[in-house]
């Protein structure tokens, strides 16, 4: 008889969104488009004029407006085209999954050659994909360990997507997680989870509501050059030219959240650690001493946040680069040692 495991939920929102957006300034603009079309037909008056004239007025501040806000929506919200790359390795098993919505993302499977000594999930950052973080992932299969991965929806070899979020990419794993505790016998005593960049938030956010099969299997946490912030993440995404409209940005940002997710329980402020979530549970952090991309600013707030907790290590690495195509020694060195100690 096949075994009922306890299902993971509780780490994202689940509520599907209604499609039909009715935005409150778009209807504005149309009213006053049908307006001034009513007084264009009007006899000349002197009250007439004024208010044509007015409303003449308003309707290029309005689009500029929503066209600000499609800018944004785009930028935050839509995925860019990924190339999906193929895995190297010729072991490497398709996992075929229902994830957030009913959408179908990519999941895969390693499974360690002889007797393993439990399961690391990897999760990748944004713009990037599994096959691209191969090399790390089978370093740790090396370690004795399955390895499990999904293609963020939008990413690899997943069609892309409009209304991407990072709590439909946590969904999109908890299920991936449930289903894929059916290739084994028996439930691997010890799992991991590894988050690189924006993976990094992912992971945390995971395993801090911790759930299903994995709730008491979970070991550690494993972080490289992690994102810990989403508001600074919006910062870098919308650059400095429109840090004077940021109280706008945040605005869009808001109410385009909302409707995705009405069931939505993390606000603009919660969503950056420690209030993200942040695991009772040993945490390894490798950062990029030099990151040409994110810089400190991350791993400075988690340092911040971490400070005095026990059973972490938090590491800069000179030489290691953000990028998950390119590798040190020094990464797979500490993280060997990690593994090895847990």
């Amino acid at each position: 008889m096949k075994q009922i495991y306890p299902r993971s939920k509780g780490a994202a929102s689940y509520k599907v969104q209604d499609n039909l957006k009715f935005s409150i300034p778009w209807l504005i603009l149309w009213f006053l488009l049908i307006l001034e079309t009513i007084l264009f037909f009007q006899e000349s008056q002197i009250l007439v004029n004024l208010i044509f004239w007015t409303i003449a007025i308003f309707i290029p501040l309005q689009s500029a407006y929503l066209a600000f806000e499609t800018l944004i929506i785009e930028t935050v919200f839509t995925t860019k085209p990924q190339l999906g790359l193929d895995f190297q390795h010729e072991d490497w098993g398709i996992v075929e999954f229902t994830g957030w919505g009913g959408f179908e993302p990519m999941g895969y499977f390693l499974p360690f050659s002889g007797e393993s000594k439990g399961l690391i999930i990897y999760m990748h950052g944004y713009g990037s994909s599994s096959a691209y973080n191969e090399s790390r992932m089978l370093h740790m299969r090396q370690q004795g360990y399955d390895i499990g991965c999904i293609d963020m929806r939008g990413h690899g070899r997943c069609d892309l997507t409009r209304d991407w979020t990072l709590l439909k990419v946590i969904a999109d794993l908890e299920c991936f997680i449930d289903k894929l505790v059916e290739s084994y016998e028996v439930l691997p005593k010890k799992v991991h989870f590894y988050g690189h960049s924006t993976g990094g938030l992912v992971a945390l956010r995971l395993s801090a509501k911790r759930s299903g099969w994995w709730k008491d299997n979970l070991e550690s946490v494993m972080l490289e050059s992690p994102v810990t912030s989403f508001p600074m993440v919006i910062d870098y995404m919308i650059g400095p030219h429109f840090k004077i409209l940021k109280p706008l940005v945040r605005r869009i940002i808001r109410r385009e959240m909302e409707r995705i997710h009405p069931d939505l329980a993390i606000r603009w402020d919660d969503s950056k650690v420690p209030h993200i979530g942040l695991p009772n549970l040993p945490i390894l952090v490798l950062q990029a001493k030099n990151d040409e991309l994110l810089g400190r600013n991350h791993y400075d707030l988690l340092v911040k946040t971490l400070e005095g907790k026990r059973n972490n290590k938090l590491i800069l690495i000179d030489g290691l680069m953000h990028t998950s195509t390119e590798d040190c020694e020094a990464r797979k060195d500490l993280v060997g040692k990690w593994l090895g100690g847990v």
